[in-house]
């Protein structure tokens, strides 16, 4: 069998995950529990129930994938984001906890009745994390790619929440209308940064960015004053060594109140400003 040197036509739980040496404890249960269609505390519960031969195939495909960098969520078709079970696809990335930096500041600046506008939504997971944290809002939800406002769709009609979405390139398709708050998690990688390979399962058009990776953090900053209400803010996300150069396009830019927030890894991971 795959990842291990037994030839049996049936495995315990526990025998199959110690035959795992490439993959962890956690990602050993997560492929069971998948597979068997059970919780990880079903799975964790029941170490002497036994596999079949076709549930050990399809565990054998399933680890081979992860071996090869198959991001876990995208074999699974979900990934948790602020509390919430997202789904995802290749067609959009995988939501990383990093993000969740970016819907806990903008919570604290929206108010009930806020129009706010995801530019790039992807998978839709900022706009429904906003939206289920705060239901008087008014959330709207951009991207340029179809299969992605798919994916964002379908999240916000698993968790109930109501979300307008539109197919735009930044603001090409949103001309007259304007927003109290517009955030994004835009492409802001490099396209000779190394950490790209390790990255190759998810869509480069979410992750790259012409200029060094600022490319469209500066297009968004140039165009947001046109679509922001007077004292609107802008939030973005960018790289962990973006912040200091954000932060001058902002104030050249005309905003106020421009300052950046650090993630867990204390990292400045997401800007502001406020244009009045």
């Amino acid at each position: 069998m795959m990842l291990g040197n037994t030839a049996a036509s049936t495995l315990t739980f526990h025998q199959w995950r110690h035959a795992q040496v490439r993959l962890s404890r956690l990602e050993c249960d997560l492929l069971l529990a998948h597979v068997m269609q059970m919780s990880r505390s079903q799975i964790l519960a029941r170490p002497e129930q036994t596999l079949d031969e076709r549930q050990l195939s399809h565990l054998q495909r399933l680890s081979q994938q992860l071996v090869e960098g198959t991001p876990l969520a995208y074999i699974l078709g979900e990934k948790e984001f602020f509390g919430l079970s997202m789904t995802v696809n290749p067609a959009v990335l995988v939501p990383r906890p990093e993000t969740e930096l970016l819907v806990e500041v903008a919570l604290q600046l929206l108010r009930p009745g806020d129009r706010v506008l995801d530019a790039g939504t992807g998978s839709g997971a900022i706009a429904v994390a906003l939206a289920n944290s705060q239901p008087q809002l008014h959330v709207d939800a951009s991207d340029r790619s179809a299969s992605a406002l798919e994916v964002g769709q379908a999240n916000a009609q698993r968790h109930n929440v109501a979300i307008n979405f539109i197919q735009s390139d930044w603001f090409t398709g949103l001309t007259g209308s304007r927003w109290d708050m517009i955030v994004s998690n835009p492409p802001y990688i490099a396209a000779n940064d190394p950490h790209l390979a390790a990255l190759h399962a998810e869509p480069a058009g979410a992750l790259v960015a012409d200029d060094n990776g600022f490319a469209d953090l500066f297009e968004l900053i140039a165009g947001a004053p046109a679509f922001l209400n007077s004292g609107g803010w802008l939030l973005l996300e960018h790289g962990y060594n973006q912040a200091a150069q954000v932060r001058t396009a902002l104030l050249e830019r005309g905003f106020t109140d421009v300052c950046s927030f650090t993630d867990l890894g204390n990292i400045e991971r997401v800007s502001q400003g406020r244009f009045v």
